[in-house]
């Protein structure tokens, strides 16, 4: 079972320039090496910081574990900290309840991303909602539900809902509709607790070694 390992962090003032250093020449490499690859890089376009997001995906959650406590990734982290403040992590397990690819890179795409809680007792109510109702109003809006994780090391909502978009454009005419308006007043009143979205563009830093990377095999 694929999982996937979120890193949220903000740049320190003064250090934009020696970080983004860091982060191409450094940290991505070398998280590769170590077998949890980055496989996003987000920044925080509209909602509530940290600002960056940092995407990577591992085969077990043991095998994660026994990279973190590595030291070579305890190095690896300190050094990221020199340039970042703000930082935490947590890690999501596919919910299970929809069906979806392994996560990868993905290029010219924003995530339009949904947090929260589900009432105790509303579980089934709430698949059958998002399955007959969200998922197929989410789709005729052009921002489909793309992934569904649950929270399983970490604080906070344990419900992440990833939509996916062309554009910030995309995201504002979806959200600007009836349609959507009443999605949302029904998880809010009869599902969802402690409910909160952000959309989120990526960086550059992950996509951009990818697309040449891509672009080197053809030759």
């Amino acid at each position: 079972m694929s999982i996937l390992f979120a890193q949220f962090w903000d740049v320190m003032p003064g250090k934009y320039d020696d970080y983004v250093t860091f982060i191409g020449a450094d940290y991505i490499p070398n998280m590769y090496k170590m077998g949890i690859p980055l496989v996003g890089g987000y920044y925080v376009k509209i909602g509530e910081g940290p600002r960056i997001v940092a995407l990577s995906t591992v085969d077990e959650a043991e095998n994660l574990r026994h990279t973190i406590s590595s030291r070579e990734y305890q190095l690896l982290s300190s050094r990221l900290l020199e340039y970042v403040w703000n930082y935490s992590n947590k890690v999501f397990a596919p919910s299970g309840r929809i069906q979806q690819t392994p996560y990868r890179v993905q290029t010219g795409v924003v995530k339009f991303n949904h947090h929260y809680n589900i009432l105790r007792g509303m579980e089934e109510e709430h698949l059958k909602f998002i399955k007959e109702e969200c998922m197929p109003t989410l789709e005729e809006l052009k921002i489909p539900l793309t992934g569904g994780w649950r929270l399983i090391i970490g604080s906070g909502p344990r419900i992440l809902a990833e939509c996916t978009a062309r554009n910030i454009a995309t995201v504002a005419d979806a959200v600007d509709t009836s349609l959507y308006r009443k999605l949302m007043r029904t998880i809010k009143n009869k599902y969802a607790t402690d409910y909160s979205s952000r959309v989120l563009a990526p960086t550059g830093r992950v996509e951009v070694p990818y697309l040449v990377d891509q672009m080197m095999k053809k030759f």
